[in-house]
């Protein structure tokens, strides 16, 4: 034991004091902070084995479900757990591709704790949500095929999309960078497909959506649980979603990032540059998979419409973190000081976040989520109808239902102008009018007034801390004006034509505490990121073809007379 504690006394105070912070920093009970606006249901579907939103991720509501079965702690600090207990397993994993790089242990410890002590990381990693689980398992890609392990690294690749759909930014960079994950085609036959049939078979788990639908009765909250339903649903969130942001609120994104990873990486930043610095020479920066790793994940948040997904960079700060240690690992002999002079960075950076980030204490002290959940929801009679003003607040009416049995009918005011609730209502018995010629961003919230004119024991959600998403039930009748529109300066166009140039507070957008004020309206606009992308296709593709048929043409045609009269002359001369 002794001469296991010498040996690996570095890995011990590494990762036991990643862990310590993320036991200490963890929620005791639901929050919403940190945007974490799903974790209620997540802890409602495992427990119940029912579907959640979107995409479900089956694999991590199976894993919750195992983890629910803990004999202590509440359910939610139990499925919590699970990501704590993930982003250990991803510094592991971090620690070991740098090793095996350098072969050094140092430089894989510090890059282990630029991750685990980061900001974003330890958000995501002390509340119930997909993101640091799914990182682990993309790390753990990366780490397998440098070791050209492919089965484990396809393996990896496949709990990673049975979780979530962000492993697809690593996959891809993985199939192009090594091609022993890639099947080969061969004189009409196939080698090495196991990799991708390992990968292949984890789609499996999707099954659990319409076997949970069918063999387990349950509220039709999401409306995912059939083949072409998931397929659409799916389909056109990432189409609203993926390069929706609006042109003009591109710059502001752009600095949000900046603040969000300098705040993660911190003096981290340094040895990053420097590895990337280190190895341009013959186009080394571009080829290497680690520069991929780190881009994509950014540039799908920089042109991202919703302004929560920053979650999606957590990747991001992971490959990062790896290229921190072979920075400080490649300039070893120039500034090897440099080492300790990021290692204590970190270290109080870390520190600083550990009391940040405690949820409980210094965030959210109340626990509005679970306020809401057991003050404000006994409020309702039977029977009685809530119009919810935010998602999370209509989710967390289906886990109280079936807890408590009772029959609160929820309504949230941003599903309104789906047909399928609305035929949901009329089947409830609701009467609603459906304003046909109002905007789309008036329409729902005068649909929601109009269901409080037209009916009794009618009660909303009205906010009372934005900061930590606090909200109080109320009765409805006369409070229709309670039940905000839409700011007329989005509605008329002319908030989307405004330049965004100042930055949030990097804190703030982590712990999702701007989110009820500022990111309640998102900005539609013509003038978006697709839009330009696209327009600059249709600009480059005819651009390129006038290319290589009048000036490409001509210098073949050049080159090819030169040939002629090169081989002409040879046989003169012969």
């Amino acid at each position: 034991m002794v001469n296991f504690l010498k040996k690996y006394w570095a890995e011990i105070l590494t990762f036991g004091g990643i862990l310590a912070v993320l036991l200490i920093c963890t929620a005791p009970a639901p929050t919403w902070m940190e945007t974490d606006s799903d974790g209620i249901h997540y802890v409602y579907a495992a427990k119940y084995l029912f579907v959640s939103h979107k995409h479900s991720a089956p694999l991590f509501l199976l894993l919750g479900n195992l983890f629910l079965k803990i004999p202590f702690g509440t359910e939610f600090w139990r499925m919590a757990l699970m990501l704590a207990l993930s982003t250990v397993g991803a510094s592991i994993f971090i620690y070991l591709i740098i090793r095996h790089f350098t072969g050094r242990k140092s430089y894989g410890c510090i890059g282990a704790l630029v991750y685990g002590l980061s900001a974003l990381v330890i958000s995501q990693s002390t509340i119930v949500d997909t993101y640091a689980l799914v990182t682990m398992a993309g790390l753990g890609a990366y780490y397998f095929a440098i070791k050209s392990q492919w089965k484990r690294s396809a393996l990896m690749i496949g709990i990673g999309f049975a979780v979530h759909f962000l492993v697809a930014l690593i996959a891809v960079v993985l199939f192009v960078a090594y091609k022993g994950l890639r099947p080969q085609f061969k004189n009409w036959r196939v080698k090495n497909w196991v990799p991708l049939a390992i990968i292949c078979a984890f789609f499996l788990f999707y099954a659990y959506l319409p076997l949970s639908a069918a063999f387990n009765p349950q509220p039709n909250m999401w409306g995912n649980t059939t083949f072409s339903s998931f397929v659409s649903d799916n389909s056109s969130t990432g189409a609203m979603l993926m390069g929706g942001l609006s042109i003009w609120d591109f710059p502001k994104r752009i600095l949000d990032t900046i603040g969000i990873l300098g705040v993660c990486w911190a003096l981290a930043i340094v040895p990053i540059v420097i590895y990337f610095w280190s190895i341009r020479k013959n186009g080394g920066w571009y080829k290497d998979p680690l520069l991929w790793l780190i881009m994509f994940p950014i540039v799908l948040y920089i042109t991202n419409l919703a302004p929560q997904t920053y979650v999606y960079l957590l990747p991001t700060i992971a490959f990062g973190a790896i290229a921190a240690g072979l920075g400080l690992a490649k300039w070893r002999d120039k500034f090897y000081h440099l080492k300790y002079v990021v290692l204590g960075g970190v270290i109080m950076l870390g520190l600083f976040h550990c009391w940040y980030f405690d949820i409980g204490e210094r965030l959210d002290p109340e626990l509005s989520a679970n306020k809401f959940y057991t003050e404000e929801l006994p409020k309702l009679p039977d029977d009685a109808i809530l119009v919810a003003q935010q998602g999370w607040e209509w989710a967390a009416v289906f886990p109280y239902n079936k807890e408590n049995n009772i029959h609160i009918i929820p309504i949230c005011v941003g599903t309104l102008l789906s047909p399928t609730l609305q035929q949901e209502m009329k089947d409830e018995g609701i009467e609603f009018y459906d304003y046909p010629n109002a905007s789309l961003s008036d329409r729902p919230t005068l649909i929601a007034r109009s269901i409080l004119l037209f009916n009794d024991n009618v009660w909303i959600t009205t906010s009372t801390d934005p900061e930590t998403y606090g909200a109080e039930i109320i009765y409805g009748k006369g409070q229709e004006d309670l039940l905000t529109l839409s700011p007329k300066s989005i509605v008329s166009g002319e908030r989307d034509l405004d330049w965004a140039w100042k930055p949030s507070n990097p804190y703030d957008i982590i712990t999702g505490s701007i989110e009820v004020e500022e990111w309640t309206w998102i900005i539609f606009s013509n003038y978006n990121i697709r839009t330009f992308l696209e327009l600059a296709v249709i600009g480059a593709v005819p651009a390129w073809i006038l290319y290589m048929v009048f000036i490409k043409k001509r210098k073949w045609k050049m080159q090819n007379v030169k040939n002629k009269l090169v081989r002409s002359d040879a046989k003169g001369n012969a």
